[in-house]
């Protein structure tokens, strides 16, 4: 069966006419609507980018580093970051390093970098497979946190008059109760020589309380003069023999060569007593029979006397509050030999460095700039 062609008529090819305009105006109006939907993807990606640019610089310009992380693997990171791990990549697996020691707290890391020792934090913030790390510096922070609770201290101790009355009340009481038995009586003569030998002690114990708060605020130095190193040290060690005697110490100088030819300008009173302070420090926390090690030598300009004990050594909660005012683990101290003698040898244009030794004991340090020989 063959089937007859319609017949092609005016209309038919007005209405195929019709059709083909209303085809072509509304893949114009297609086309127009595709230019402007692209001139709009455009400019979003245009805006976009700048506000990735603008992100990208902010977050470089934070102190702080910032890792991104996806799924485990490192897929951002700001500059800052690679202070800290300068081996990091993209695409790579989140590990910290090995050698980060665990710090105080637990979020904090001991890190080595250029000589120095620095503490830092690590703050993780998770949002399902991603992670952001933010790896901060505290170092200074930490620092200025002990700066300020020092100042504190130092503040409360200038509070502690009551504690310093209280420094002389012992002694001055215990004196007037001596001084009262003397006056009885009913004592005989072996009496009276023991509480008068006791009363006696106990004022030479307020003599030397009252002479330590007069020179820990003694404004300054007495008029400088030229003094070999070896004959302070020899002068500090006659104000201490007798106190190693009763103790049975080996108290010992070892000079080397250089410091024969060593010249200290100083107030030479004030020196040997400072010098003493560390001394009596050594013999009193030694045991009986122990020995404390004097050495005097020089070091370029420098001239350094050590002074070494074989005693417990330093407490480690005593190390950084060892030479201010009253801190002192003894019952008896005052706490002030060690203060009067680095506030004399800073005024020497000197320091004081006190450490642990091994197996045990300390080591105080002097240094102090030294002159030409005689």
């Amino acid at each position: 069966m063959t089937l007859a062609a319609s017949p092609v008529t005016p209309q038919s090819v007005k209405d195929l006419a019709g059709a083909f305009d209303l085809f072509v105006q509304a893949s114009q109006a297609l086309e127009r609507r595709h230019q402007e939907l692209a001139s709009q993807i455009d400019a979003l990606n245009a805006d976009l980018v700048r506000a990735h640019d603008r992100l990208q610089g902010l977050i470089n310009a934070l102190p702080a580093g910032v890792v991104l992380i996806e799924d485990g693997r490192v897929t951002h990171f700001n500059k800052a970051a690679l202070r800290w791990l300068p081996d990091l990549a993209t695409d790579r697996p989140w590990v910290l390093p090995r050698s980060w020691a665990p710090g105080s707290g637990p979020t904090e890391y001991m890190v080595e970098l250029a000589g120095q020792r620095h503490t830092l934090q690590i703050e993780r913030n998770e949002r399902g497979p991603q992670t952001l790390v933010q790896i901060q510096d505290i170092s200074e922070n930490l620092r200025r946190l002990a700066e300020i609770e020092r100042l504190d201290r130092l503040a409360a101790m200038g509070k502690m008059s009551a504690g310093i009355a209280h420094q002389f009340r012992t002694p001055l009481s215990t004196a007037m109760l001596y001084a009262s038995h003397l006056v009885e009586g009913q004592l005989d003569a072996s009496q009276r020589v023991d509480f008068a030998q006791r009363l006696h002690g106990q004022l030479l114990n307020l003599e030397k309380l009252a002479g330590q708060m007069l020179q820990f605020i003694k404004p300054g130095l007495r008029q400088p003069e030229l003094v070999k190193l070896t004959e302070l040290a020899e002068q500090a060690l006659s104000q201490v023999v007798a106190l190693a005697q009763d103790k049975s110490l080996r108290i010992e100088h070892v000079a080397e060569p250089a410091a024969a030819q060593c010249v200290i300008s100083c107030d030479q009173a004030a020196l040997v007593s400072a010098l003493v302070a560390v001394l009596e420090n050594a013999v009193e926390v030694s045991e009986h029979g122990a020995r404390v090690l004097l050495r005097t030598t020089q070091q370029g300009m420098r001239a350094e006397i050590t002074v070494d004990d074989w005693g417990p050594g330093i407490a480690g909660d005593m190390l950084d509050c060892l030479f201010e005012p009253f801190s002192t683990s003894r019952s008896a101290g005052t706490g002030l030999g060690l203060s009067i003698a680095l506030n004399t040898v800073r005024q020497h244009r000197g320091d004081i460095h006190a450490s642990n030794r091994e197996p045990r004991g300390a080591r105080f340090l002097i240094q102090l700039p030294c002159l030409s020989s005689f």
